[in-house]
């Protein structure tokens, strides 16, 4: 597909406050139309038909969610509306109008042991509130058939609002941070640009997997990640926490959390030519202060 086939398309993304819809915006400029819940609310099925049929999008992305681990589990059925139920009737009513869907999809559909990283062929096999809703709604997106695809992704990091910069933020000299948490990093930039490049292809009918992985390689510790972060702000003169290698059982999370749910990302670094690698951006100091970031 060429840039100019891709920089016609119209590409409507939900979630227009979150994180990933806001650099889809950044990266994508005009051709992305981004929707907060107050004009494009995702749990009303015949709103979201009746904005596909008046917006007449080339393409839908479904970044709405509600991903805060414990807000799942504060407020169950309305989590369950919006990360295992909508997402199907979206994908339900592109499927009838003939609009390639999206679906943005999480690493924490995999929970059980592993020694490797989960291919898309794996069976899922979350072990949380929020991860079972999200492979619920993988289920109903492949239930819906048409021209879809899910792509699952992973603990994002480079517009400022990620985990680092969350305890770059903080006031303590010291941050106590899992060694034995495997998963990978994905450098938001980048995965947009690869996410507005799936949507050109699949506007111009190109087959698509209907799983994808769009994750950062190669799998690391949460611990390992921080301090290659923290290295390289030190090496720029900045100031970071000392850093604190613990098991996950030592940090008291209300919610269970997945030791490995590292995502094998072999099948897109294929299709897109070339892995996100996030230690290319784990070392560029900006990615951790400015809300700036580039595809």
């Amino acid at each position: 597909m060429t840039e100019g086939r891709q920089s016609d398309i119209r590409i409507l993304v939900s979630g227009g406050r979150g994180r990933l819809a806001s650099v889809l915006s950044l990266v994508g400029g005009d051709r992305v139309q981004a929707l907060p819940r107050a004009e494009l609310d995702i749990c009303d099925a015949f709103a979201f038909q009746a904005a596909l049929a008046r917006l007449k999008p080339d393409v839908v992305i479904n970044a709405a969610a509600i991903s805060a681990l414990e807000a799942c589990e504060r407020a169950p059925e309305r989590a369950h509306a919006v990360n295992a139920l909508a997402p199907g009737h979206m994908a339900h009513a592109c499927s009838e109008a003939g609009t390639p869907f999206v679906h943005l999809s999480t690493d924490y559909v995999f929970g059980a042991p592993t020694d490797r990283p989960w291919r898309e062929a794996d069976p899922v096999s979350p072990i949380n509130l929020y991860g079972k809703l999200k492979a619920e709604a993988e289920r109903h997106v492949l239930a819906a058939g048409g021209n879809a695809c899910i792509a699952r992704v992973a603990w994002l990091f480079g517009d400022g609002k990620g985990f680092i910069a969350h305890l770059l933020r903080g006031q303590d000299d010291a941050v106590r941070i899992a060694r034995d948490q495997i998963g990978s990093p994905t450098p938001i930039g980048p995965l947009a640009g690869r996410l507005l490049d799936l949507a050109g292809r699949m506007a111009a009918r190109e087959p698509i997997p209907r799983l994808l992985h769009l994750a950062g390689s190669p799998a690391v510790s949460r611990a390992d990640w921080v301090a290659t972060a923290f290295e390289a702000l030190r090496l720029a003169g900045r100031r970071t926490p000392e850093l604190v290698r613990v098991p996950m059982s030592d940090l008291g999370s209300s919610v269970t959390r997945p030791h490995f749910s590292a995502l094998d990302s072999s099948l897109a670094a294929e299709l897109f030519g070339g892995e996100l690698d996030w230690r290319v951006a784990a070392m560029q100091v900006e990615t951790f202060i400015d809300r700036q970031v580039s595809g």
